[in-house]
């Protein structure tokens, strides 16, 4: 029911507005128009027609904007989705990218002729590689590649 509540703000404010019109338009018809009595329903028909366009115009507006975010919201998830996936999946490709590196590395450490220098070097790489993809892995706002 709060789920609902939530998609549906708008269309509520709407119908909220369009019933504080209508009794609005009422009363400034009552008082400032100096009609004999108050109606809750016109009984000028013309009146009515144009309270009821403009009831129908308000919620509708109401209806459109719960419509509108709801799409927007939507494309937000699914944007959040994919860029989750993506550092999910290159984090897990790096890793084992990583993990066949030390293959290389003990491969290395056993040559006797391999400049130890290349060794902490290689070693300084890959921690610095480790280090990106963990701060890669915790971004959690999406830079907008749009705005300059």
């Amino acid at each position: 029911m709060n789920n609902i509540m939530k998609n549906k703000t708008f269309t509520i404010i709407a119908f909220v507005v369009a019933f504080i019109y209508w009794f609005v338009e009422g009363t400034i018809h009552y008082l400032i128009y100096k009609e004999p009595y108050f109606e809750y329903i016109p009984s000028d028909f013309n009146e009515l027609w144009m309270r009821i366009v403009i009831v129908f115009l308000i919620v509708l507006f109401g209806v459109f904007a719960d419509s509108f975010i709801q799409k927007i919201v939507h494309k937000q998830l699914e944007v959040a989705h994919t860029y989750s996936s993506m550092i999910y999946a290159s984090r897990h490709i790096l890793n084992n990218l990583l993990n066949q590196m030390q293959l290389f590395k003990l491969e290395a450490l056993k040559t006797k002729d391999f400049d130890r220098d290349i060794i902490k070097l290689y070693d300084n790489s890959i921690k610095e590689a480790s280090d990106l993809i963990d701060t890669l892995s915790k971004i959690e706002v999406i830079p907008d590649a749009n705005k300059q």
